[in-house]
């Protein structure tokens, strides 16, 4: 399975030091330029981490007429991973942002987020519990709404 992902699930999965469940869920993962460039930026926490996982996974896209249209309503590493996706055709999108995820999805591309990529682990025997990571993520500051924790919590079986 190919899979595209956008900056914030891969700088989350870094803070739990979880980056290898990408490599243990999908034969390939691309990021594109602007994806590159936000996560590997110096003063970034875990730059060093995203660059090395990211060597040799990026893509540039080609149709920047698309990333200029969804500039407008989402930010620019979203655009590029939903139009990269739309030139590559993966199997998947790696996107946490909720608008970027419909965009995607109004044109036909799969979604999944941090969330469920800890889902699919934990699914598989890749981790053992979801909560301690959850927790992990909101004291590094990472923004996750009540909902979606209460819905991946219910889902893994661990409320």
């Amino acid at each position: 399975m190919i899979i595209i992902s956008d900056s914030s699930p891969l700088i989350s999965l870094a803070v739990i030091e979880k980056l290898d469940l990408l490599e243990k869920l999908y034969k390939e993962i691309y990021v594109p330029n602007a994806v590159y460039e936000e996560v590997t930026l110096k003063d970034k926490p875990f730059s060093k981490e995203l660059k090395i996982f990211l060597e040799g996974r990026v893509k540039i896209v080609k149709n920047r007429l698309a990333i200029e249209i969804l500039l407008s309503d989402i930010g620019i590493g979203e655009s590029e991973a939903i139009v990269l996706a739309l030139e590559e055709k993966p199997d998947i999108v790696l996107i946490d942002d909720l608008k970027a995820r419909k965009f995607a999805k109004i044109n036909g591309l799969e979604t999944i987020g941090t969330m469920g990529i800890l889902l699919e682990a934990k699914k598989i025997g890749l981790i053992k519990e979801i909560k301690p990571l959850i927790s992990k993520l909101i004291q590094s500051d990472i923004r996750i709404s009540r909902k979606i924790i209460d819905i991946t919590l219910q889902a893994a079986q661990e409320l």
